[in-house]
């Protein structure tokens, strides 16, 4: 017994030290800087951990497993948090449920594994519906205890209706005890916790609300549960000693109808003996009441147990007159068991019925008990859902208009009170409003009025960039995408792009110093004048060199620009471009991971007269692509000032670098939003990305060979085919054979780079492929047999039998590292 005692005491105090020292570690030490998320990770573990403690350290009575595990799911979550009572829960619930298996508690497996999660949960969900996600007082946690262990105890029942007379068995065991446990481990530690924290009142009135209805509630729940309790168990137990009486008159009657068959057969007086004392060893009432015969001296007969010789009056068994000729029920003590009787005389016999009390008013007791804990059910959710209802429309309304009061008096007429959730707090958000309308009106006046200027503003800034994407629907040899988001209704940022003739790319981007109206009109007046430089067909050093000088012509404002200029020769894949003081821009090359272009940037435009600016060369290839951003996106910052950064940059980037440019930058940005979280922008944010699909000279296309180039491959084919003016028939050859051959070294070749050339010499036209996969020569294949059925017919093949037949005569050389296929095809022959 002692040590049971002290098992249970143990586990008792385990919450209790636990939440000290980690409410202790989370005030003064490094464990207070981890993120909320690790904290109430690790803290749900702990207590987990504690809860499986509490089911190895519990205490088997009559085959029930007494403990205190949910205490430590009910403590994490009111005393650190929602998430950490949740874990604690499921861990301390899963270990139940699997230490049945080692003969803990098999019977109520289910239920106590449920009601361990269910205590996790409904921690949580008190603390943050109920409480605001701060710590309850020691009489809340006391009445979630009270509440938890009912619904364990009722999950018990639940779980096994089938045999409600064995789980209450277990229920009458250990109720008692585990409420008064889990109620002491949690009641100490939230007054542990209390005492460590010592915080303020948090006001005189909320404090009063709050005392008073909790007081009022418990008080008149309290009473109507106690009267509750009191008729039902008046109406119970009259009712189970009705059932009692009846079942004792039932079968006395039985036995009565024997007798009387007897004497009507003139059945001798010893045959009568025998079957009565048959009749009687086999009758039962209920499990444990009896049928007893005596004769007309009050000597017993027989009964169930076998008994014969006995005295009727003894162990005060009262047969008096009275009572047989009545048949009043009556209350004796038959073999030691408490018991209700009625005894009746038939013929030269007593006959007396026994059911013992205890079992008659077992089911009394048990529906007593059930009614109790519904009860306590109800009234725990009665008090969670008034008290939340005066809390979100009483406490947190006047909150609400408080804080809006606050607002207003410190000068933010814009502010309104708008609690409109009954009809008081109606009027009086009313009265307030309307103290303040008739100055909100003419200020309202004049901000609209400043609205429409600065959002015409604006539409005038937007139309001036280019807006429309993709900008030249009919050019696949780029893909290029720009954006921009402005911190305010019109910003300093700007970005530009042109085709310079049919074989160059420019495109800026570019950051005016300042913000608002003032830097939106140098970013227009900068815009123009490095567009028309750019056009008249300068080098990118002179454009910069030219528009720096003219800008710093009356810039009296003092405002400069970062900029960066590339300009792409589409044929050849040459980019020249110069940086005005702007950031890095990043590259990726074909197949590998986005890098910044470290070379070393030039002074700002407007920032010094008679600058010299340097440009630089960089050799570009089919599938490299280039994002150029500003300062806006590697400085977004959140609310405690940490900055988005360059690696960050770099790191979402290269995430996902698989994406077409226009997802590209739509997909950055949303991840600086996500890191910004509820941040205000401070600057503007612009990207600008372009990507080289493929390089077209005369009669050649260079390309990277995917799916996404075989669009390109047959766009180039067909303009090629159209330039040779030649005849349908062999146009249509050269254009089914390019389909075969390119779409087998997109699929099969594993070619990282390809190059297509179409040219003609005398009477022929020529369809040349390149590309360095792995060395293969289509033309010494197996021909597919032509001469099946096309069920039967293998497709492999088939796309070089069809070339080879179409072509006047085809060609195979790998020469370094390199298939070139050449197809000829006679141009001569007519239509």
């Amino acid at each position: 017994m002692l040590i049971n005692i002290i098992k249970l005491a143990i586990a008792s105090i385990l919450p209790v030290i636990f939440s000290a020292l980690l409410y202790t570690a989370e005030k003064k030490s490094a464990f207070s800087k981890l993120p909320c998320f690790a904290k109430q990770l690790i803290i749900g573990l702990i207590f987990g951990g504690l809860a499986v403690a509490a089911t190895e350290l519990g205490v088997e009575v009559n085959g029930a497993s007494i403990n205190v595990r949910d205490s430590a799911a009910i403590s994490a979550g009111l005393i650190f948090g929602g998430p950490a009572g949740i874990i604690a829960g499921i861990i301390g619930g899963i270990e139940r449920f699997f230490a049945s298996f080692r003969g803990v508690g098999q019977y109520t497996q289910i239920a106590c594994s449920l009601a361990t999660v269910l205590a996790g949960f409904l921690a949580a969900g008190m603390r943050k519906l109920i409480f605001g996600n701060k710590r309850p007082s020691w009489f809340y946690g006391f009445i979630l205890v009270i509440t938890t262990e009912v619904l364990h105890m009722l999950l018990i029942l639940f779980t096994h209706m089938s045999e409600i007379y064995t789980a209450f068995a277990y229920v009458d065991v250990c109720y008692m005890i585990m409420i008064l446990c889990n109620s002491v481990a949690v009641m100490l530690s939230l007054i542990t916790i209390s005492f460590f924290e010592r915080k303020a009142s948090h006001g005189k009135k909320h404090k009063t609300i709050e005392k008073t209805f909790r007081t009022r509630l418990f008080i008149c729940v309290s009473i109507a549960i106690f009267f509750t309790v009191a008729f039902n168990n008046s109406i119970q137990k009259n009712m189970a000693e009705s059932e009692a009486e009846y079942l004792l008159k039932i079968n006395i009657q039985d036995v009565r109808e024997v007798i009387q068959k007897a004497y009507s057969e003139n059945t001798s007086q010893e045959e009568i003996f025998n079957r009565l004392s048959s009749v009687s060893k086999n009758w039962h009432i209920g499990e444990n009441g009896c049928v007893i015969i005596c004769d007309k001296n009050g000597n017993v007969i027989s009964d169930r147990d076998g008994h014969t010789g006995e005295n009727l009056n003894e162990d005060d068994l009262d047969v008096s007159s009275s009572r047989i000729s009545n048949g009043e029920r009556f209350t004796a003590k038959i073999h030691n068991d408490l018991s209700y009787c009625l005894c009746v005389k038939e013929g030269d016999f007593y006959i007396v019925a026994t059911y013992p009390t205890e079992e008659a008013l077992e089911a009394k007791y048990i529906n007593i008990c059930i009614t109790i804990f519904i009860e306590i059910i109800v009234f725990a959710a009665l008090f969670a859902q008034i008290y939340f209802l005066i809390k979100k429309y009483i406490v947190n309304n006047m909150h609400s208009i408080n804080a809006s009061l606050e607002k207003i008096t410190s000068g933010n007429l814009d502010e309104k009170v708008s609690v409109y959730t009954n009809e008081e707090f109606s009027l009086l958000s009313d009265d307030i409003n309307n103290t303040v309308s008739t100055l909100k009106h003419y200020i309202k006046e004049a901000e609209e009025r400043i609205d429409r200027e600065l959002e015409l503003a604006r539409q005038i800034q937007h139309s001036a960039l280019p807006s429309v994407f993709p900008p030249y629907p009919n050019r696949l040899d780029f893909e290029i995408f720009a954006d921009m988001h402005t911190a305010k209704e019109v910003g300093g940022d700007f970005y530009d792009f042109y085709l310079l003739g049919e074989d160059k790319l420019t495109f800026l981007i570019a950051d005016v110093s300042d913000k608002g109206i003032p830097a939106a009109m140098f970013m227009m007046t900068a815009k123009t004048i490095i567009k028309n430089l750019t056009e008249s067909g300068l080098d990118a050093s002179e454009i910069f060199e030219k528009a720096n000088k003219k800008l710093c012509e009356n810039n009296d404002a003092g405002m400069f620009v970062t900029a960066w200029l590339g300009i792409l020769n589409l044929k050849t894949g040459l980019l020249q471009y110069v940086n005005a003081g702007h950031n890095p821009p990043v590259i990726r090359h074909k197949g590998g991971n986005f890098e910044f272009i470290c070379t070393r940037a030039n002074f700002v435009l407007a920032g010094m007269d008679n600058i010299k600016y340097r440009t630089y060369e960089m050799q570009l290839v089919p599938g490299d692509e280039i994002f150029l951003y500003t300062d806006g996106v590697t400085e977004a910052a959140t609310g405690s000032k940490e900055l988005f950064g360059e690696d960050r940059l770099l790191e979402c980037l290269n995430e996902k670098r698989d994406l077409p440019v226009k997802d590209l930058c739509k997909k950055i940005k949303k991840d600086v939003d996500c890191f910004v979280c509820s941040a205000p922008q401070f600057d503007d944010i612009t990207m600008l990305a372009v990507k080289l699909n493929c390089l077209q000279t005369e009669n050649s296309l260079s390309v990277v060979p995917n799916k996404d180039s075989l669009q390109i491959a047959y766009s180039f084919v067909d303009r090629q085919t159209a330039k040779l003016h030649i005849n349908k028939s062999t146009e249509n050859k050269i254009k089914i054979a390019a389909d075969e051959i390119y779409s087998n070294i997109v699929n099969y070749s594993g070619a990282s780079n390809a190059k297509i050339k179409i040219f003609s010499e005398d009477d022929f036209v020529y369809l040349a492929f390149y590309d360095d996969g792995e060395p293969y020569n289509p033309l010494t294949a197996q021909q597919p047999d032509t001469s099946l059925d096309i069920e039967s017919r293998k497709s492999v093949g088939l796309g070089i039998f069809i070339t080879k037949k179409l072509a006047s005569k085809t060609h195979y050389l790998y020469k370094d590292g390199c298939n070139i296929l050449t197809i000829a095809f006679d141009s001569s022959t007519s239509d």
